[in-house]
């Protein structure tokens, strides 16, 4: 949860310590969300 707050604020501070703690949390998120990027418009011209 404290990955997905400092992702959603951008807050540098939080990002840092989710960074450290969870790094692997974090790659998952930017990965999940670069995959929701380029999916969604191939959903959404396919629908």
């Amino acid at each position: 949860m404290l990955a997905q707050v400092a992702q959603a604020t951008s807050d540098d501070r939080l990002l840092g310590l989710a960074g450290s703690c969870h790094p692997r949390t974090l790659r998952q998120m930017r990965w999940t969300n670069t995959m929701i990027k380029e999916l969604s418009p191939q959903l959404l011209a396919s629908a």
